[in-house]
């Protein structure tokens, strides 16, 4: 970026325009005489402070977006120290970065911030942190100056070699500084998600996790952040920033608040890979994980409610509250005249649980055993425990992960392991194994369609059965037929409006519905 000339710079044009309108006056109270305009010059001057004074203010409170006399005061104070150079930063964060002239950070004075509503500042003084920021305008004092910025956006941090790293090749002999360097990297992003499994193989992926500030957005009825705001979980999100003191450049001497996740997560890869063989990694032979009930967060204190007005009811009111009682107790009748309805049409929609499935039908493959581990992990309090060789064992266990993120004000959202990388040798070998093996792995998955297809038509046959045999129930609880003849014709008419408001099922019994027509009205001729 091209320096910009002093003689384009704002403070030398204001300079010269001073002199100019300066020169002009001296030459005015020349020509008039000196000594004859004191008075004048004194009042001309005492005009000009308050003048400027009065602009300087007027014009101080459409800087920013503030409202109070307090603030309009204080951005009043900082345009004169900026008039003097004796102010300190004036920063905007947008999206969790700092908007900023070089070295604006660095200055001492009193100061203004501008953020965002995605964006969070902590800041300290010289011996320890002082305030937790929020979206808005704040006004720092003398010495403070800004320790963490916090994006509150939900981020997606991903790990492990780029699309076209090669981690398992071999520097060359003769290979230049530069390629020297781009091997080292890929071996580092290597190492930061490298694991082995249990008979030795090693696995290269991609792991990504998606997480934010622990913290809820702010209702549309309160003041706050639609991406959520909390001043604890920022505060200790940032005190939980560290220092790497095995690192060469200023970049990477600080470790970010947001490297966590990705880290606890490469951890929880390698200890759950190590329990399981490769072939069990594509294979669905496991057992589902069982469900462990979390602990229910505590309740926020109630709020005591607000003392009733007096009030005075008179007979207009007492005749009001005579007509709504009568409402009310009808439109509960009818309610709960059709309660048994409602749930029964609930009930047709219910999908079929998993739980009612056999138990072939419900195996996994130990990848999706390990990514429902690792999840569960970081998102839950309570976890199911694995043995040695990825069993699910009796009893649960508290998670370490989870309580780390918790003390970090982070919450996790989602955790996803993929683009496994394998040694050439092993990736060809399982091709092989594929290529020998997929019409027998075909046919094992069209028999397990077929069975799925099985259980699910029969579940829903049942099902369909349920419903319709609890319908007629409903109508002839309903209309209390006086004898065998009206219950038949109750059945029937039940039976036809079922079919009539059922377009599918209206489909696939036409035929049928018009011989039901034809029973019904037979039945009304008779009747007359």
């Amino acid at each position: 970026m091209e320096e910009i000339p002093f003689y384009q710079k704002p403070w030398f044009r204001g300079l010269i325009l001073g002199f100019l309108l300066l020169g002009m006056y001296a030459y005015s109270v020349w020509q008039r005489g000196l000594w004859a305009n004191i008075l004048g010059i004194a009042f001309d001057v005492i005009a000009l402070v308050l003048l400027l004074q009065a602009a300087v203010y007027f014009y101080a409170q459409f800087i920013l977006p503030i409202r109070t006399l307090e603030d309009r005061r204080r951005i009043f104070n900082r345009l004169w120290l900026h008039a003097t150079n004796g102010h300190g930063p004036a920063i905007f964060v947008k999206n969790g970065r700092l908007v900023e002239r070089e070295g604006e950070s660095e200055k001492i004075g009193p100061g203004v911030l501008w953020l965002d509503t995605a964006s969070a500042v902590v800041t300290r003084t010289p011996t320890a942190y002082k305030q937790v920021l929020g979206p808005g305008v704040h006004f720092i004092d003398r010495w403070e100056q800004i320790a963490s910025v916090i994006s509150l956006h939900a981020q997606s941090q991903t790990i492990g070699p780029h699309r076209d790293d090669a981690p398992f090749a071999k520097l060359k002999e003769n290979a230049s500084e530069e390629e020297r360097k781009r091997h080292a990297d890929v071996q580092d992003r290597r190492e930061a998600v490298s694991a082995i499994t249990r008979d030795g193989i090693e696995i290269i992926p991609n792991i990504s996790v998606t997480f934010k500030i622990d913290a809820g957005p702010a209702s549309p009825s309160e003041a706050g952040s639609r991406f959520g705001f909390d001043k604890e979980a920022v505060e200790r999100a940032a005190r939980g920033e560290g220092v790497n003191p095995d690192s060469i450049s200023e970049s990477e001497h600080h470790v970010p608040w947001n490297q966590l996740p990705a880290m606890i997560a490469a951890d929880l890869w390698r200890e759950y890979l190590s329990k399981f063989t490769l072939n069990q990694l594509f294979e669905a032979s496991l057992d589902p994980l069982p469900e462990v009930p979390q602990p229910e967060p505590p309740a926020p204190p109630p709020e005591p409610p607000p003392p009733p007005a007096p009030t005075k009811i008179g007979l207009f009111a007492n005749v009001l509250k005579r007509i709504n009682n009568s409402l009310e107790k009808s439109l509960q009748e009818q309610a709960a005249a059709n309660v048994d309805l409602t749930q029964s049409e609930s009930r047709v929609t219910e999908p079929v649980s998993a739980s009612s499935l056999p138990v072939e039908l419900k195996k996994q493959t130990a990848l999706q055993t390990i990514m429902q581990m690792m999840r569960a992990r970081m998102t839950q309090a309570v976890v199911p425990v694995l043995d040695e060789v990825g069993r699910p064992v009796e009893g649960f266990i508290a998670s370490d992960e989870f309580k780390k993120l918790k003390e970090r004000g982070l919450a996790v959202s989602s955790v996803s392991v993929g683009a496994l990388r394998f040694n050439p040798t092993i990736e060809a070998q399982i091709v092989q194994n594929w290529t020998t093996n997929w019409l027998i792995n075909a046919k094992a998955d069209r028999r397990r369609i077929e069975r799925l297809d099985l259980v699910y038509g029969e579940s829903g046959r049942i099902k369909a059965l349920q419903d319709h045999a609890f319908f007629l129930s409903q109508a002839v609880t309903r209309d209390k037929p006086r004898d065998i003849s009206s219950a038949v014709k109750t059945l029937l008419q039940r039976t036809q409006a079922e079919i009539k408001t059922n377009d599918g099922l209206l489909r696939r019994v036409t035929n049928e519905a018009s011989a039901l027509d034809d029973i019904i009205n037979w039945m009304e001729s008779k009747e007359l």
